[in-house]
């Protein structure tokens, strides 16, 4: 059971956490996230703090701390819990303040540096929501996640060693859950095999959970969440998007990799391998019946979701006519490899290149840099401020005209590329931002607010609806 930021974000979210924890009986692993925005707030405290700020890093410290106090004066009620989580919580406070002199005075805030701020959010919230649980009369045991996931050493994006976590989770967590016990953990952090800090990618909590679960061969893998499942779009574009009661594994994961919120890109590998069906369910409204991702493919020949990611930036190569071809694609993939952007697409035909790169605060590039080096083996053209918007279901290309739907419901928008996914399970738009919003409402509509009734597949949301909390 996995509960993300919103879901654990103050006194009153984690009460109502551990009371859908209570109502499950079955043997459980509880993985929190830190506490909402925490996590943002400590990498702003490393920036600061690399800027020699240490009054404003220290300052926006206290005031995550206090979140932290505020939460223990209200949900834990024994007065030697109370201490021991407050005493926590002030040795949390001094490392990471020790942390903040100590980056000053280098003033150089690298990768691995940043781990090592973040991962504090989850050990903060772990451990009040481990005394709060106890002051409930939950029978739980607090694990370090550093000591059972073990990962390799990219930084920020960590990748785990599931052999040697393995090991870690049957020496360590199979004994507490033959107790009985519920075991809590925390989810994005992990460490390597030397014992340093490491983070597997912002939302990556999910993963945690998806590794959990693999580890320990669990019946159900639960993302507890702050929607009612998988949507037909993000409710912040289209007001009044469709749940979908299923979908496959395949994909889920073509939906995570294009931009999807609602479940991080690695989570269903872990998942898949040992065939576990994940249930993504909404912490905020526990009458909903979430969606199930499973192996199951129930409904063929249907678009079921958009998804879509800004700030593309879409990279045009064509080979110099000095260079053989392998020598080229060799040359590219070497330039790749070292700046190590997030490649969404590469399309490639006998003499040019478009390679769709993702921005993000993770896996930032410096784009001038990659220019510069790609134009010494190629004519090379840098586009920025573009969207790649997906459709995602299943045998998308023996859909009923559905190209001509496609351009059809949006006369007025050309695309610059439009790519068939390998597995039939998406199909993606390249377009102008500025025609980002009126292409996603008129997909929409067509594909989903247009479609025939009877489908149990779509079932309309109740986000809107207060008073389900559990």
């Amino acid at each position: 059971m996995k509960f993300g930021g919103t879901s654990v974000q103050d006194s009153s979210s984690i009460k109502n956490v551990i009371n859908i924890v209570k109502r499950t009986k079955s043997k459980k692993i509880v993985v929190v996230s830190a506490i909402a925005k925490a996590t943002t707030a400590l990498e702003n405290i490393a920036r600061l703090s690399a800027e020699s700020k240490t009054r404003e890093a220290e300052k926006l410290l206290e005031e995550i701390i206090n979140r932290h106090y505020t939460i223990i004066n209200n949900l834990v009620t024994d007065k030697k819990l109370k201490a021991n989580a407050a005493g926590k919580v002030i040795g949390y406070h001094r490392q990471i303040t020790e942390l903040i002199k100590g980056l000053s005075i280098i003033n150089e805030l690298s990768l691995r540096t940043l781990d090592a701020f973040r991962v504090f959010g989850e050990l903060m919230s772990s451990t009040v929501i481990f005394h709060a649980m106890k002051t409930e009369g939950i029978d739980v045991e607090l694990v370090d996640s550093r000591e059972i996931i073990k990962t390799n050493n990219d930084f920020s994006r960590a990748y785990p060693d599931f052999e040697m976590s393995q090991k870690n989770a049957d020496k360590k967590i199979q004994p507490l859950l033959k107790k009985g016990k519920l075991v809590l953990a925390q989810g994005f952090i992990a460490s390597t095999e030397d014992g340093i800090s490491t983070t597997m990618g912002r939302e990556s909590s999910d993963f945690s959970a998806a590794i959990y679960g693999s580890l320990t061969n669990a019946g159900e893998i639960q993302i507890w969440t702050d929607v009612d499942g998988v949507l037909t779009c993000d409710p912040g574009i289209i007001k009044a998007p469709l749940k979908l009661s299923e979908i496959s594994f395949q994909e889920m994961e073509e939906l995570s990799n294009f931009g999807a919120k609602v479940l991080h890109k690695n989570s269903v590998k872990p998942a898949l391998k040992k065939n576990i069906p994940i249930k993504i369910l909404n912490s905020k409204n526990t009458k909903s019946m979430g969606t199930l991702v499973s192996s199951r493919l129930s409904y063929h020949k249907l678009v079921k979701s958009l998804t879509y990611k800004k700030n593309i930036i879409v990279l045009r190569v064509k080979p110099k006519e000095s260079l053989g071809q392998y020598i080229f694609w060799e040359m590219m993939l070497n330039i790749l490899a070292r700046h190590k952007p997030q490649i969404d697409i590469l399309v490639s035909s006998n003499n040019a290149l478009i390679i769709v790169i993702a921005e993000n605060a993770y896996t930032k590039i410096h784009y001038d840099d990659l220019k510069n080096e790609f134009e010494e083996i190629s004519d090379c053209e840098i586009i920025k401020d573009k969207v790649l918007i997906t459709l995602v279901g299943s045998d998308l290309s023996s859909i009923d005209n559905f190209e001509q739907r496609l351009f059809i419901c949006n006369p007025k928008i050309k695309p610059e590329s439009i790519i068939f996914g390998f597995n039939q399970h998406s199909f993606s738009l390249l377009i102008d931002t500025e025609d980002f919003s009126s292409a996603m409402k008129n997909l929409h509509r067509e594909f989903f607010e247009n479609r025939s009734a009877g489908s149990k597949l779509f079932e309309k949301t109740t986000m809107e609806k207060e008073g389900f909390i559990a």
